[in-house]
C-alpha cells in the first residue's frame, strides 16, 4: 500500500488536529450532558442528608435545579489556595447562618476541573469560615477542620496558625456585632462520587460539602440508557463564560432539560432550544442603591439611551453598550470581558486610579490589565 502524500503535513497539522479533536470533547452538548451525570450524585446526597441544598456561585449554580436551591453562597477557591488562605471580608456569607441553625446544618455544592477531587472553595476556604466563626461565637479554640487525605498536615498547621487574625480582623469591622450565638458549633464535612458513607453528627451543625463531579485523569465516555452517550467533562460547569452563550445561564439550563434525565434532542434541535431564550429586544433592569444616588443595572444586549433612568452611565461590558445617545451625553464604556480573571482589573486600585472621569459621549479604551504579581 502507497501513499501520496505524508498522512501529516502543513494542512493537517497534529497540534491543529488535537485542538480540533479537544474542541469536540468540550463541546455545549457533552459539557451540559456531563452536568445533568453529575447531578445524580448530587441528588442521592440530597436524599441521604435532610439539609438544604446551598449552590456556591458561580459553578455550583449549575448543579443544583431552582426548584432545589434553597439559597446560594459564594466561597471562592482562590480564599483557600495554598499560601493565600484567607476570610473574605467582603464574601462573608454570614446569611447561611440562620439556614444552618434552622435545618441543622446546610448542604453547599460546587464542583472542580480534571486532576483534583474537590475545589479549594470546599476543601479549604469553606472550613478557615467554620473555624473563624466559631471561634467568634465560642471563644478560641482548635477549631480548624481539613480531610487528611487531601489537605497535608503541614498545610493545615500553616492555616491553623492564620486563623486568630482573621477572627481580629473579623472583629475589628464589626462583622458579628448583635448576631445571636449558634447552640452548636460549625463543622464541615466533604462528599464527592468515589467517597465512603459518613455518620452524621448531631451534637454539631454539619456544613455537607458536596463535589458533584468524579475525578477523571483521562477522557471518559460515559454511557446511559437509550442509546445515550458523550465525552465525560469534569467540572464542566466551571468558567461557564468561557463555553456558554450569554443567554444560556443555569436557570434556562434546567429549563431546558426539565429534570428528565440526560438530553436525547440533537446538536442542532440543542441549539435551537438554547437560542429560543435569547432576549427579543432590549430590557435593561435597574437597582437604586439607597439613597446615594447611584443605580446599577445589568445588560445583555445594546440599550438605546431612551431607556436610561439617569443622565449619566458607566458601562462595563466586552460587547454590548448604550447606543443612541444624543449630543454631549454622558456615557463612559469600558470593554470588560466577563471572565472572573478580568474582575481583578476593578479591583485593582491602579487600575481605578489610572482614570479621571471626565464625561464625554465617546467610547472610553479598555481598563488596563492588572499586573501579575
Amino acid at each position: 500500500m502507497t501513499y501520496s502524500q505524508p498522512i501529516f503535513n502543513a494542512n493537517n497539522d497534529i497540534n491543529e488536529i488535537s485542538k480540533g479533536l479537544k474542541k469536540s470533547l468540550l463541546s455545549l452538548k457533552n459539557r451540559l450532558q456531563s452536568i445533568l451525570h453529575d447531578y445524580h450524585f448530587v441528588q442521592a446526597v440530597h436524599q441521604s442528608l435532610e439539609y438544604p441544598l446551598v449552590a456556591n456561585e458561580r459553578c455550583g449554580l449549575w448543579y443544583v435545579p431552582p426548584k432545589e436551591r434553597q439559597d446560594t453562597c459564594y466561597f471562592k477557591s482562590t480564599d483557600g489556595h495554598t499560601n493565600v488562605w484567607t476570610f473574605s471580608l467582603r464574601r462573608h456569607n454570614l446569611h447561611l447562618l440562620p439556614v444552618i441553625a434552622s435545618a441543622g446544618g446546610v448542604k453547599i455544592v460546587d464542583s472542580t476541573r480534571r486532576g483534583k477531587l474537590m475545589p479549594d472553595a470546599l476543601l479549604k476556604t469553606i472550613p478557615i469560615w467554620c473555624a473563624v466563626v466559631n471561634s467568634i461565637l465560642y471563644g478560641d479554640g482548635d477549631w480548624l477542620r481539613t480531610p487528611r487525605s487531601m489537605v497535608s498536615e503541614n498545610e493545615h498547621n500553616s492555616i491553623r496558625k492564620l486563623i486568630p487574625s482573621f477572627v481580629e480582623e473579623v472583629k475589628r469591622m464589626g462583622l458579628f456585632d448583635g448576631c445571636e450565638k449558634l447552640e452548636k458549633p460549625l463543622v464541615p464535612s466533604w462528599y464527592y462520587p468515589s467517597s465512603k458513607a459518613q455518620t452524621i453528627d448531631n451534637a454539631v451543625y454539619n456544613v455537607c460539602c458536596v463535589s458533584a463531579s468524579m475525578k477523571v485523569d483521562v477522557h471518559k465516555q460515559v454511557r446511559v440508557g437509550n442509546g445515550v452517550s458523550f465525552d465525560y467533562v469534569q467540572g464542566s460547569a466551571d468558567d461557564h463564560e468561557l463555553w456558554a452563550p450569554p443567554h444560556l445561564t443555569p436557570d434556562v439550563f434546567w429549563e431546558i432539560c426539565h429534570n428528565d434525565g440526560y438530553i436525547t434532542m440533537g446538536d442542532s434541535e440543542l441549539e435551537d432550544a438554547v437560542n429560543s431564550y435569547k432576549p427579543l429586544g432590549s430590557t435593561l433592569e435597574t437597582f437604586t442603591l439607597g439613597d446615594t444616588g447611584i443605580t446599577i443595572g445589568k445588560i445583555e444586549s445594546d440599550i438605546p439611551y431612551s431607556q436610561l433612568t439617569t443622565p449619566t452611565a458607566i458601562v462595563f461590558h466586552e460587547q454590548h453598550t448604550i447606543t443612541d445617545t444624543p449630543e454631549g451625553t454622558s456615557i463612559l464604556h469600558y470593554k470588560i470581558s466577563s471572565s472572573k480573571k478580568e474582575t481583578s482589573v476593578l479591583a485593582s486600585p491602579s487600575s481605578c486610579c489610572a482614570y479621571t472621569l471626565t464625561w464625554t459621549g465617546r467610547e472610553q479604551p479598555a481598563l488596563p490589565k492588572s499586573p501579575k504579581p
